[in-house]
């Protein structure tokens, strides 16, 4: 495998990122809360993703935008949620284990799936595994992506729900991560044939799918930014039409929306 990109800020900037140690990479990128309360609610969730990650079921949340349609190319590592030809089509890097995926998925996540259901907006998800050796044991975000691209493969209809689900009760960076186990108990209350997961998971099927994704990422160009702490790529990262959204402006989606 090669070797890993640096994992610098993108997709939105504060005035302090998270360093990571040795050369002082960074491991991932933050957003900044639309209301102060946000803050003290992320604080809660933190708290309580440790303790679901070492439950034996991942709670269950059913997507609103559930019967969107799902398309998924596996060797691209991309899942695309909505109908096709929508006015507005925005590209969302993720990844399953970062904590400002969370807090975006938990800010913007309703408006986003309003959209969809609306006819208005179609989102492709590149799931990828920045923060890989950030969990313990390590590969918790390749597991997780790997399971999501498993499950949009072989039961549309499931992925944004599982989607949701992960994020809903997601683990705390530098813990514990969901195991093949959880994730296809999660599949299987989500309509996907049991084993379906696990399968997947034990023969790697998507992982250099999933890798790849991350290194073309990494070496886009366009989804660089500058930032205090260096230039490089990060999660979440939103595009639309090629270009970089500013996602801590509240605003940033609705000015995007057909007006109706």
């Amino acid at each position: 495998m090669s070797a890993r990109p640096k994992r610098t800020p993108g997709g939105a900037r504060v005035s302090a990122a998270r360093p990571r140690g040795g050369a002082g990479t960074i491991a991932g990128v933050a957003v900044v809360l639309v209301v102060a309360a946000a803050v003290v609610i992320g604080l809660l969730l933190h708290a309580h993703r440790t303790e679901s990650a070492a439950e034996a079921t991942i709670p269950v949340v059913h997507a609103s935008d559930a019967g969107a349609p799902v398309s998924v190319d596996p060797q691209a590592g991309v899942i695309t949620v909505g109908t096709p030809g929508a006015p507005v089509t925005l590209d969302v890097y993720e990844d399953f284990l970062c904590p400002v995926c969370g807090q975006f998925e938990q800010v913007y996540g309703d408006q986003v799936r309003q959209a969809v259901t609306a006819g208005d907006l179609d989102v492709r998800y590149h799931v990828v595994d920045l923060l890989d050796d950030r969990s313990d044991p390590p590969g918790y975000s390749l597991a997780a992506a790997s399971a999501a691209l498993a499950v949009a493969q072989t039961t549309p209809g499931a992925f944004t729900s599982f989607h949701d689900s992960l994020y809903g009760a997601q683990p705390a960076e530098g813990g514990r991560g969901y195991d093949a186990g959880q994730l296809d108990t999660l599949a299987t209350a989500l309509g996907v044939p049991p084993g379906s997961v696990t399968a997947a998971l034990s023969s790697h099927q998507y992982d250099a799918a999933v890798q790849a994704s991350l290194q073309k990422a990494a070496a886009d160009p366009a989804l660089q930014q500058n930032t205090s702490s260096g230039t490089g790529f990060g999660t979440p990262t939103v595009v639309h039409d090629g270009k970089l959204l500013d996602i801590t402006n509240p605003d940033w989606l609705s000015a995007l929306l057909p007006r109706h």
